[in-house]
């Protein structure tokens, strides 16, 4: 190393004891985090009609939410979620926390809370996730009007922007509670769903945990399928993509009304006025799915299971079969024995190491009806079959003379609706 150096690294090092005990910021720690948290604040607060807030859970779905925060950590808010949340306002509270960033936390349950609530009842998501959505928020940009956050738990984008005095008008007033009557389509209790507009009938099945829509249509006797998500606005829904048959586009539904007595939503789509009600079959029978949903479980030498039981006049598990001790499923199984079927409750052992058969009923072959129907009869049973309660009400379900139709929902799953009014169903799959 030469003397040059050697020369400069002293002055380095000099220069460097002369200043070690100088602080590197004009502020502490703790008046730093203080000061962020304060400019968040403002942040929140400046906006006099509030701010309107999309956010996606990891389930799906595009959720919208009005916030306007006040200076005494209250936040008023409505919600997309339900009819409810858009037509009644909910004051909750919240806070800002210096964690490892600002984060926004809303610390008291609102309608955030519904979307990540773990009760699959509340929002049809799954036990112990629910959406997979946050009420806890890293703030994570902040612009001139609009602050993105994200979730702390499941990485979920909050986007707030400055709502508009028409924007604020358009909650208070209930637009948004006009479009959210959309969702009493599931309050139609049959399983088929019919649209007719235009002089076209559409079978639509509904999923609305991730705001999805499916229609069936027939064109020159082939049945044709169109999918895509939808998401609300003030006044009706709009589609991610329209639907596009012949002359007639769909690109959503506005000027939307429920009638409870007839159980018949009436949609407006462009010029064209429709109504969405409840049908007893399907826009066109699949004629050999009962056989097929028999023969798959056959030829995997498997059965089929339901832990959900009936679904019967909008009632999930409308027996209570869950409620019987030590419950863990409800099995069809084909070919049991040579000639005969089971249909039988599936039970969790004493020790809690396996399952059991306790006791079942023996059904015959069904018949397999040329109008695409599959109807079940009693040979008799194996055990002692209770002649009451959830596992004999099941039974007697089963056995409705007019049978059942079937859905092929995919590769191993099917929905064996009845035929007597479409208001009865259960899920098998294997």
């Amino acid at each position: 190393m030469n003397r040059f150096t050697l020369y400069m690294l002293s002055l380095l090092l000099l220069f460097s004891a002369c200043r070690k005990d100088e602080p590197v910021f004009d502020q502490s720690p703790d008046a730093r985090i203080n000061a962020t948290l304060s400019e968040y604040q403002a942040a929140l607060l400046n906006s006099a009609t509030g701010w309107k807030a999309t956010i996606m859970p990891g389930a799906g779905g595009l959720y919208h939410f009005y916030f306007r925060f006040n200076n005494e950590n209250r936040v008023f808010m409505y919600s997309d979620f339900d009819t409810a949340t858009a037509k009644y306002q909910k004051e909750s509270s919240y806070r800002l926390k210096a964690l490892q960033q600002p984060t926004l936390i809303f610390d008291t349950y609102s309608y955030l809370h519904l979307l990540s609530d773990p009760d699959a009842a509340v929002n049809g998501g799954n036990y112990g996730s629910g959406l997979s959505a946050d009420f806890e928020f890293s703030m994570d940009t902040l612009y001139a009007d609009s602050i993105i956050l994200r979730g702390k738990m499941n990485n979920t984008r909050l986007k707030l922007e400055k709502a508009s005095q028409q924007e604020l008008d358009e909650w208070q007033n209930g637009q948004w509670a006009e479009a959210l009557s959309f969702v009493n389509v599931t309050n139609i209790q049959n399983y088929f769903k019919r649209l007719n507009l235009g002089g076209v009938e559409y079978e639509i099945f509904i999923e609305p945990t991730s705001r999805t829509i499916v229609f069936q249509w027939i064109s020159a006797g082939v049945t044709k399928s169109f999918v895509t998500t939808y998401i609300y606005k003030p006044g009706g829904i709009i589609f991610e993509s329209p639907l596009i048959n012949g002359s007639q586009t769909i690109a959503g539904f506005s000027a939307i009304t429920w009638n409870d007595a007839t159980q018949k939503l009436t949609v407006k789509s462009g010029n064209q006025t429709g109504s969405i009600g409840g049908a007893i079959q399907p826009l066109k029978i699949d004629l050999n799915a009962p056989k097929r949903w028999w023969q798959t479980a056959v030829n995997n030498e498997t059965y089929w299971e339901s832990f959900a039981g009936f679904h019967v006049n909008g009632v999930d598990d409308a027996f209570k079969i869950n409620t019987l001790g030590r419950f863990y499923s409800l099995i069809y199984w084909p070919e049991y024995e040579s000639g005969v079927d089971l249909y039988a409750p599936v039970f969790i052992n004493n020790a809690g190491t396996g399952l059991e058969l306790q006791y079942g009923a023996a059904i015959n072959t069904p018949q397999f009806t040329p109008d695409g129907r599959a109807v079940f009869t009693i040979l008799g049973a194996y055990g002692d079959y209770p002649n009451s309660g959830p596992a004999f009400q099941s039974l007697i379900q089963l056995l409705i003379p007019q049978g059942y139709y079937f859905i092929q929902t995919s590769a191993s799953s099917y929905d064996m609706v009845s035929a007597l009014d479409a208001k009865t169903w259960i899920t098998w799959n294997f």
